[in-house]
């Protein structure tokens, strides 16, 4: 063999070589890449947040009803004919998860404990004792309607025993959304005693909405039921209207107005709900318009996406109610079934849904039930 002959076979000999070990880096190759993609599959790398999963809502949703006032004079029933005078509009009220009133007559003097028992076990919680009558019967009233009060369940707010009580914050809660309730009145027919300025809840201008964006502080919604003028009145005068931005601006999530013997306006204030004037919830009035009041209700819906949290407001409502003349004296009924017991009875539903509306169209009318 010549030189030339070794030479071609050397160089052949590591060009197989070369070959054999390219195919076995090769097929090592292959064999750990496929291996890298079962290994994948069992064990998938996560990717950023956005590519592979979401945080999804919390979300929490109460009903909140709301009514005007109870003023029914000095009538003295069993705890079972105050019973069947709310026999039309207990379950209603029980649908709701907060429902709110103000008691105009005390407990204690002008009405037994009994009728507030009946009044709680509908489903009310948030009683509203501050109004323009709180001092009628002086301290001795005042703490004879609280010695009832401060033994239910009940959230009261307006009327106290002292000043550290006045000073309470009491938030509570319902499905993770929690509240504060408050109540005050924008006159008195009596004057407070100097050294007893805590016995009622008195509007005032720079500290009212002090202490509402301290309980807004404390909780995720602040309920606000006040008395003030207006009477007969079919849209808020100037000083409700003033009031009425002050306790949105402070924080106000809900307000229930009352001003005597009127129906208003409910409307919106960027995210607060106002209800004007309710009127009367049950009433033992001469007069049959006297007799017929508001009913109104919100949903409150509370989202959290991761670490912020959101409260709206949605779907207000309002209907009406009447108080008609029955064996134990009054009844409480949907006026949409007193066709029989108020004359003209479309004719009011009529006029009080323009009135509802006035200010906000977008207020429903009916739809509580």
């Amino acid at each position: 063999m010549n030189i030339k002959d070794e030479r071609f076979n050397g160089t052949f000999k590591v060009l197989v070589i070369l070959a054999l070990v390219l195919g076995l880096v090769s097929l090592t190759m292959n064999f750990l890449s496929m291996h890298f993609e079962s290994e994948q599959e069992k064990h998938p790398k996560p990717t950023s947040s956005a590519q592979s999963w979401t945080i999804e809502d919390e979300i929490h949703v109460i009903n909140v009803f709301a009514a005007g006032t109870a003023d029914y004079g000095t009538r003295a029933a069993l705890p079972g004919e105050y019973l069947t005078m709310f026999g039309n509009v207990d379950e209603l009220i029980n649908n709701y998860n907060m429902a709110a009133y103000s008691q105009y007559s005390l407990l204690g003097m002008d009405l037994p404990a009994s009728f507030g028992e009946i009044m709680t076990d509908m489903g009310f919680d948030m009683i509203g004792l501050a109004n323009p009558e709180s001092l009628k019967y002086g301290k001795k009233g005042i703490d004879a309607s609280m010695e009832y009060w401060l033994t239910t369940d009940a959230h009261i707010s307006g009327t106290n025993t002292g000043t550290d009580y006045q000073n309470q914050m009491n938030p509570f809660s319902y499905n993770d959304i929690s509240a504060v309730f408050l109540s005050f009145t924008d006159h008195l027919s009596a004057e407070l005693p100097e050294s007893q300025h805590y016995l009622v809840n008195v509007y005032d201008d720079v500290k009212t909405p002090q202490i509402i964006a301290k309980a807004r502080s404390m909780a995720d919604i602040v309920v606000v039921s006040v008395f003030w003028d207006g009477e007969d009145s079919a849209l808020p005068t100037d000083r409700q209207k003033e009031m009425a931005q002050a306790m949105a601006d402070a924080g106000a999530s809900v307000i229930i107005g009352n001003a005597p013997n009127a129906i208003q306006p409910a409307a919106w204030i960027d995210d607060t709900l106002i209800f004007y004037s309710m009127g009367s919830f049950i009433s033992d009035d001469g007069d049959q318009m006297n007799r017929i009041g508001a009913v109104g209700a919100v949903t409150i819906t509370e989202t959290i996406s991761g670490d912020s949290r959101r409260i709206e407001l949605t779907n207000p409502r309002v209907d009406f109610v009447a108080s008609v003349p029955c064996d134990n004296g009054y009844m409480v009924k949907m006026l949409n079934d007193c066709a029989e017991n108020i004359e003209g009875k479309d004719d009011i539903y009529s006029r009080y849904s323009s009135v509802i509306q006035r200010m906000d169209d977008s207020i429903r009318i009916g739809g509580l039930q």
